[in-house]
């Protein structure tokens, strides 16, 4: 361990030295360029780091020949284009080209290497991305067009524009319309656009076919290789900004980017997919109407977490490759089939630092991958730019072919597909399904859904008396899906037909939240609403007189424990109440808040003999977190005729260090068969739930929630049970470090000042410089990027390793229990 520290330490040495150290000619350049108000004289960054054995790293171009590059292609006989941006936040004082422009790298001595630039094209506004055609044609993608440039006489210079695709809109800001393009391999093209900014829009093909829509939803469309018979393929996207084919007709893509959702998206994209995301309802992604990893019926998952802002993903030796723009690194993804779409695994190949913004992507005729690099954070052009070359050495065997592991799309039995379990075997009957189809399927409960979805994506309207029908129905699924239209289409003659639903069967919180979402906008004028709206809505229906007890007890578990309305005293009067639901949601509250006087509070109801015990034992975990203040308290309790009471007073006093903990025989953690036996036809739910939200212990609920309840840093286990048995939770809990999902990897970063930082990058928007994180304690820290002079992906989990020293073979049991108490909803 000493020897690897060491290494480390050496290897960040290096890096800071050859960051700090310029040679006079790269002084003078320097200050050339920043005298012409392109670069900053800011000292050079370290360079990117290969992390995968058996390949190489080469700069092959940087600043002045190339400067924010976005996009680039090869053409058939090896020239490099690239796309560079002048136009993109353009400063007032920038003193570069009045316009984007393609550049044009050539190898003129046949040596292998590119020695001579020079412009290809130019006269382009946000230009996003570049694609070479097999007859060298070249496709540029700007915000608002999609060109076909041609070089007739062959003399290195388009001279020849044809406009395919023309988007007609009022917003203009430059990376959220027109942006991903793939060819398929009859000729035509698919084509990104994005939330626009939720804007009314009309895209236009050559043959005048035109799409209109607004609301923000990102779709992918596609076209004829002249930019006739456009078509709509799915929805529900941010921004498509990257695409690509695999095989004969598997399209992928790479969406960024939503504020306050994060991980930006791998995505299998099918004909009729939805995706779940709709801009009008808030950039911040996390409105109850906004579906990010298929949670919303009739919407579909992801792949999996991609880095932060990917632009590029591309097929290559077997894998899919992504650039990361904000996490600064190369990723690949190697797929694996999983029923009729796929699951796949990423391993960061190139990691940079704070000025390693890597964007577009392109495989060169050599097989070596090549990429563009934007460097600085800053959006706005600022005349820095690299291009980078990734060699794969001889002996690196590629991995599976990747077309081959996609034919797994056209597997399957078709006719289940419409009661499949699948969610894309069954968006393959909606893609069957016309119009008439489709109001067919609706007469059928079992098909209304899928019904439902068809009609909607063929452009029918919907009618008053099938979508009453439709809230109407026994299957939560097929109302939520209803409510989701109805919101949507802002169908406000039927907003009381939605408000009823809340007198009815409500089968978990989501569907509550959306009901309560989409009274919320169709009482509003269709404003993006605020960050705290589901708080809000909350709150008010705590206030409401009409609801029901069990009602404001759900809303209260969902409600943030810490919510301004949740007063000592509103909370004192569900502790006294005689509704048994909200004096238990009165106490979790209390228990997971901050009021600096709770602690009272919970003591009264744990020391109260005729409560119910499981009530007591709720309170006596509250108090876990100030257990020495309480250790009288804790002590009489832990002798308690009540068990749950005991055995939860015992818990704390052993966690919070108060009482001697005898030894106890234990596996080791590897050894997950043993305690598989050793758990067996143990454990209690609702001390399982104690011990994941305790202050003490484990400390699940700081990073995971549950049913509305604890944090956010890590994912929601509510439906952990549909997807895991006890072997993959036991693994999970005690081998942390074994398969972390690639949202959830810690990063290793060392700052300026030799300081070295342990933490998960937290879901929050923008990139101003600073970054956020949270350690394995669930306490955040701040760090300035400019201060970040290392950064690595960590090989361990930010849960926290060797439980089994401080957790009793109970303690594991009960919380095994409540994790595999969760079950669908």
């Amino acid at each position: 361990m000493y020897f690897e520290y060491r290494k480390s330490r050496v290897r960040v040495q290096v890096a800071r030295n050859w960051r700090r150290r310029f040679t006079l000619q790269q002084a003078a350049c320097i200050l050339t360029l920043a005298t012409c108000g392109w670069v900053s004289t800011g000292a050079q960054a370290a360079p990117p780091r290969v992390l995968v054995e058996g390949y190489t790293l080469e700069r092959v171009a940087a600043e002045p020949d190339v400067v924010t590059p976005i996009a680039i292609g090869f053409t058939s006989n090896g020239d490099l284009l690239v796309i560079e941006s002048h136009t993109h936040e353009r400063p007032d004082e920038y003193k570069g080209p009045g316009s984007d422009r393609i550049r044009r790298y050539k190898d003129t001595d046949g040596d292998g290497k590119f020695d001579t630039w020079s412009t290809f094209a130019e006269g382009f506004r946000f230009a996003m991305n570049l694609q070479v055609r097999k007859d060298n044609a070249v496709i540029v993608v700007t915000r608002r067009d999609v060109f076909l440039l041609r070089d007739t006489d062959n003399d290195g210079t388009a001279d020849e524009r044809t406009t395919l695709v023309h988007l007609e809109s009022e917003v203009d800001y430059p990376h959220n319309a027109l942006g991903g393009f793939a060819f398929d391999p009859e000729g035509g093209f698919y084509l990104g656009l994005g939330e626009n900014f939720g804007g009314e829009y009309r895209l236009v093909g050559s043959d005048g076919e035109a799409f209109a829509d607004s609301g923000g939803t990102g779709m992918v469309f596609h076209f004829a290789a002249d930019g006739s018979k456009l078509t709509r393929v799915a929805q529900g996207f941010w921004n498509p900004f990257g695409l690509c084919v695999v095989g004969q007709h598997t399209l992928f893509a790479v969406d960024n980017d939503p504020d306050a959702s994060p991980p930006c998206r791998l995505i299998h994209v099918v004909p009729t997919g939805d995706y779940g995301h709709r801009f009008e309802y808030g950039r911040a992604g996390v409105h109850p109407l906004q579906a990010w990893d298929g949670e919303l019926p009739g919407t579909l998952p992801m792949i999996c977490g991609t880095g932060e802002a990917p632009c590029a993903v591309v097929p290559h030796e077997g894998f899919l490759w992504v650039t990361s723009w904000g996490d600064h690194r190369l990723e690949r993804y190697k797929l694996a089939p999983k029923g009729m779409s796929f699951d796949a695994q990423r391993e960061v190949v190139v990691q940079g630092d704070a000025d390693f913004r890597p964007t577009g992507c392109a495989v060169a005729p050599d097989g070596s991958l090549y990429f563009a690099d934007w460097v600085s954070r800053s959006y706005p052009v600022h005349g820095q730019g690299r291009i980078w070359k990734l060699s794969t050495a001889e002996n690196v065997t590629p991995s599976t072919d990747i077309a081959a592991v996609t034919t797994v799309e056209s597997a399957g039995n078709a006719p289940n597909d419409a009661v499949n379990d699948d969610p894309f075997a069954r968006q393959r009957t909606v893609a069957r399904l016309d119009e008439a189809k489709a109001v067919d399927a609706m007469q059928d409960e079992k098909l209304m859904l899928l019904g439902l979805q068809a009609a909607r994506w063929n452009g029918w309207d919907g009618s008053d008396m099938m979508l009453r029908k439709a809230l109407a129905s026994t299957d939560p699924d097929v109302r939520l899906y209803a409510v989701r239209w109805i919101a949507d289409y802002h169908l406000t003659e039927l907003r009381n037909d939605i408000a009823k639903l809340l007198e009815g069967e409500i089968p978990n919180e989501r569907y509550y939240l959306c009901i309560l979402a989409a009274i919320h906008w169709l009482d509003s004028d269709r404003q993006p609403p605020p960050k705290e709206v589901v708080d809000g809505l909350l709150a008010r229906e705590l206030r409401h007189g009409k609801r029901s007890d069990d009602i404001k007890a759900l809303a209260l578990r969902l409600l943030s424990p810490d919510h301004k309305q949740l007063t000592l005293e509103v909370l004192d009067g569900y502790l006294a109440g005689s509704h048994a639901g909200l004096r238990t949601e009165g106490v979790r509250t209390l228990a997971l808040s901050k009021h600096p006087e709770r602690f009272d509070r919970l003591a009264q109801v744990a020391g109260n003999e005729t409560a119910d015990a499981e009530l007591r034992a709720d309170a006596v975990a509250g108090l876990a977190a100030a257990s020495k203040d309480f250790a009288p308290l804790l002590e009489r309790l832990a002798a308690s005729d009540q068990p749950a009471v005991a055995k939860e007073a015992s818990r704390v006093q052993r966690f919070a260090g108060l009482v001697e903990v005898l030894e106890e025989p234990k596996p080791e953690a590897t050894d997950i068969d043993t305690w598989l036996v050793l758990t067996e036809g143990l454990g209690d739910v609702n001390a399982g739930r104690r011990l994941f939200f305790s202050s003490v212990g484990p400390r699940c609920g700081t990073c995971h929630a549950i049913e509305g309840r604890g944090g956010d840093y890590g994912p929601d286990l509510t439906r952990y049970a549909t997807s895991h048995d006890r072997r993959q939770a036991l693994a999970s809990i005690l081998e942390p470090s074994r398969d972390i999902a690639p949202r959830y990897v810690p990063w290793v970063l060392e700052t300026m000042d030799g300081k070295t930082h342990v933490g998960l990058r937290l879901p929050l928007g923008g990139d101003g410089g600073t970054e956020p994180y949270i350690d394995d304690e669930g306490n955040r820290f701040d760090l300035s990027s400019d201060d970040v002079d290392y950064r690595e992906p960590s090989k361990n989990s930010i849960m926290p390793a060797g439980l089994e020293k401080t957790m009793s073979i109970d303690d594991f049991a009960d919380l095994l229990a409540f994790l595999l108490s969760t079950k669908a909803n």
